[in-house]
């Protein structure tokens, strides 16, 4: 009989940790390198505190069939908005200088104080021309991408959780 050694448990657990060891990192390069992240990093932030917590709270809860595909699905959903985020970070990264959005001037506190919601939401996702600066890479891939490749990986795991065999 061939045991599995990566239970969904196991899995979450690692889930959470890449999450929250990636926004380490992220403070890290803020914080130390005085590199200020744009609109679109601040929100795949957001994006891998959201899979952290709930991978977190998964492994905590430990649950059985439904509670774990409940969690896997939850995950694997916020991933793929992660990677749709990234991923058009990445395409405004590639564009021509001339064909960058306008930059709208403001840090992202004033905007969310002066702007509704709705405005406010749609100008931070559309990007601006700060989000098309290549300030800093890992392993000389930008950071985009890294942040793009990572999202795919926490869904893949995800899928992993929904579709490996469990003991009976």
């Amino acid at each position: 009989m061939r045991t599995n050694i990566f239970t969904s448990r196991l899995v979450f657990i690692l889930i959470a940790l890449f999450s929250f060891s990636g926004i380490a990192y992220a403070i890290y390069v803020q914080t130390y390198e005085n590199i200020e992240p744009c609109p679109l990093c601040i929100i795949q932030r957001i994006i891998y505190a959201a899979i952290g917590v709930v991978s977190l709270i998964a492994a905590i809860t430990n649950c059985q069939k439904l509670g774990r595909i409940i969690f896997a699905l939850l995950t694997l959903l916020i991933s793929c908005g992660g990677i749709y985020i990234a991923h058009h970070h990445v395409w405004l990264q590639g564009l021509p200088l001339d064909q960058l959005p306008m930059s709208c001037g403001m840090p992202v506190s004033v905007m969310f104080k002066n702007m509704p919601f709705t405005g406010f939401l749609h100008t931070i996702l559309s990007g601006s021309a700060e989000c098309a600066m290549m300030h800093w890479q890992i392993f000389g891939i930008n950071a985009p991408k890294v942040s793009m490749y990572g999202f795919i990986l926490t869904a893949i795991a995800s899928i992993y959780i929904l579709i490996c065999p469990r003991k009976k």
